[in-house]
């Protein structure tokens, strides 16, 4: 089990590598759907405020990993499985908003 914390743990390390490279500016190839979007579509964002969306959403996933390790190693499982589905709805369900209203040009 403590393996698996471990491999958890570096995951979460990466994830806060590649969130601090996009929240930087130097990583706009990582952010899905923002990579594909033709420039026309790129141009009714702030870039900026989608960099810090991602990154925003990338930190709490690398920190909600090793949390969730814990929980489950502990023994937990009900817990977990009844409170994380909820909360990954809840902050895509934020995300989603953000970018829409917070990160989209007005006009």
């Amino acid at each position: 089990m403590l393996t698996a914390f471990i491999i958890l743990c570096a995951i979460s390390l990466l994830i806060v590598i590649v969130a601090v490279v996009i929240m930087a500016g130097r990583g706009d190839d990582f952010i899905v759907g923002y990579n594909t979007a033709s420039k026309k579509t790129r141009d009714r964002y702030h870039t900026g405020r989608v960099r810090v969306i991602v990154g925003v959403l990338l930190i709490v996933i690398a920190l909600a990993l090793p949390v969730l390790a814990v929980l489950l190693v502990k023994g937990y499982t009900e817990l977990v499985m009844t409170v994380f589905p909820p909360l990954a709805f809840v902050l895509i369900a934020a995300t989603f908003t953000l970018s829409h209203l917070w990160a989209k040009k007005k006009g």
